[in-house]
Protein backbone atom coordinates (compact mmCIF):
# COMPACT_ATOMS: atom_id res chain seq x y z
CA UNK A 1 0.00 0.00 0.00
CA UNK A 2 1.71 3.48 -1.22
CA UNK A 3 0.82 6.23 1.41
CA UNK A 4 0.95 8.94 -1.16
CA UNK A 5 3.42 11.71 -2.27
CA UNK A 6 4.02 14.89 -0.11
CA UNK A 7 1.86 17.09 -2.45
CA UNK A 8 -1.25 14.23 -2.64
CA UNK A 9 -0.93 14.97 1.42
CA UNK A 10 -0.59 18.64 1.62
CA UNK A 11 -3.59 18.74 -0.64
CA UNK A 12 -5.74 16.58 1.63
CA UNK A 13 -4.92 18.10 4.57
CA UNK A 14 -5.89 21.89 2.73
CA UNK A 15 -9.27 20.02 1.22
CA UNK A 16 -10.05 19.39 4.83
CA UNK A 17 -8.96 22.79 6.44
CA UNK A 18 -11.26 24.23 3.75
CA UNK A 19 -14.62 21.99 4.91
CA UNK A 20 -13.60 23.21 8.51
CA UNK A 21 -13.55 26.34 7.70
CA UNK A 22 -17.26 26.44 5.89
CA UNK A 23 -18.92 24.70 8.12
CA UNK A 24 -17.65 26.19 11.51
CA UNK A 25 -16.66 29.65 10.83
CA UNK A 26 -20.72 31.28 10.15
CA UNK A 27 -21.78 30.01 13.44
CA UNK A 28 -18.12 31.19 15.20
CA UNK A 29 -19.27 34.71 13.64
CA UNK A 30 -22.77 34.39 14.38
CA UNK A 31 -21.60 33.54 18.23
CA UNK A 32 -19.36 36.30 18.34
CA UNK A 33 -22.02 38.52 16.71
CA UNK A 34 -24.65 37.90 19.66
CA UNK A 35 -22.27 38.65 21.96
CA UNK A 36 -21.68 42.12 21.24
CA UNK A 37 -25.09 42.33 20.38
CA UNK A 38 -25.53 41.89 24.14
CA UNK A 39 -22.41 44.24 25.07
CA UNK A 40 -23.93 46.95 23.20
CA UNK A 41 -27.45 46.21 24.69
CA UNK A 42 -26.13 46.37 27.76
CA UNK A 43 -24.05 49.15 27.55
CA UNK A 44 -26.83 51.47 25.99
CA UNK A 45 -29.32 50.78 28.34
CA UNK A 46 -27.03 51.32 31.29
CA UNK A 47 -26.38 54.71 30.06
CA UNK A 48 -30.27 55.33 29.80
CA UNK A 49 -30.68 54.44 33.33
CA UNK A 50 -27.94 56.23 34.50
CA UNK A 51 -29.69 59.37 32.81
CA UNK A 52 -32.69 58.61 34.23
CA UNK A 53 -31.43 58.47 37.92
CA UNK A 54 -29.35 61.72 37.14
CA UNK A 55 -32.42 63.28 35.99
CA UNK A 56 -34.23 62.10 38.81
CA UNK A 57 -32.03 63.43 41.22
CA UNK A 58 -31.90 66.52 39.29
CA UNK A 59 -35.52 67.19 39.49
CA UNK A 60 -36.78 65.47 42.15
CA UNK A 61 -40.34 67.40 41.95
CA UNK A 62 -40.74 66.78 38.18
CA UNK A 63 -43.43 63.91 37.05
CA UNK A 64 -41.42 61.04 36.18
CA UNK A 65 -43.56 60.48 33.39
CA UNK A 66 -42.65 63.67 31.44
CA UNK A 67 -39.04 63.32 32.10
CA UNK A 68 -37.17 62.68 28.46
CA UNK A 69 -34.93 60.19 29.80
CA UNK A 70 -37.55 58.74 30.87
CA UNK A 71 -39.99 58.30 27.62
CA UNK A 72 -36.66 57.31 25.91
CA UNK A 73 -36.33 54.37 27.90
CA UNK A 74 -39.92 53.15 27.81
CA UNK A 75 -39.81 53.52 24.21
CA UNK A 76 -36.58 51.41 24.01
CA UNK A 77 -38.00 48.79 25.86
CA UNK A 78 -41.18 48.45 24.10
CA UNK A 79 -39.50 48.32 20.63
CA UNK A 80 -36.88 45.64 22.63
CA UNK A 81 -40.05 43.94 22.96
CA UNK A 82 -40.45 42.82 19.96
CA UNK A 83 -36.94 42.66 18.33
CA UNK A 84 -35.35 40.32 20.96
CA UNK A 85 -34.86 36.70 20.27
CA UNK A 86 -31.78 35.87 22.39
CA UNK A 87 -32.52 34.41 25.82
CA UNK A 88 -29.42 36.57 27.35
CA UNK A 89 -30.61 39.70 26.28
CA UNK A 90 -34.69 39.54 26.94
CA UNK A 91 -33.56 38.51 30.67
CA UNK A 92 -31.48 42.01 30.12
CA UNK A 93 -34.35 43.64 29.07
CA UNK A 94 -36.50 41.88 31.90
CA UNK A 95 -33.72 43.31 34.03
CA UNK A 96 -33.87 47.04 32.69
CA UNK A 97 -37.47 47.01 33.03
CA UNK A 98 -37.58 46.03 36.88
CA UNK A 99 -35.01 49.03 37.82
CA UNK A 100 -37.11 51.28 35.48
CA UNK A 101 -40.52 50.51 36.85
CA UNK A 102 -38.56 51.19 40.92
CA UNK A 103 -37.23 54.09 39.10
CA UNK A 104 -40.40 55.72 37.98
CA UNK A 105 -42.16 54.73 41.31
CA UNK A 106 -42.90 57.45 44.46
CA UNK A 107 -39.68 58.18 46.03
CA UNK A 108 -37.50 56.02 44.35
CA UNK A 109 -33.54 55.33 46.67
CA UNK A 110 -31.46 56.72 44.02
CA UNK A 111 -28.69 55.93 45.81
CA UNK A 112 -29.24 52.02 45.47
CA UNK A 113 -31.06 52.40 42.05
CA UNK A 114 -27.65 54.25 40.90
CA UNK A 115 -25.57 50.69 42.78
CA UNK A 116 -28.20 48.88 40.64
CA UNK A 117 -27.44 50.46 37.67
CA UNK A 118 -23.57 50.07 38.23
CA UNK A 119 -23.49 46.50 38.83
CA UNK A 120 -25.89 46.09 35.81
Amino acid sequence: MELGSLPEWFTACAEVLAVCTALFLPQYRAYRDRRESLARMRRVTKGMLADLVDERQARPSADPDQLESAQELELYLRVSFFVLSDAREIALRGQVERLYRRLMGPAPDLAALRRDVAAL
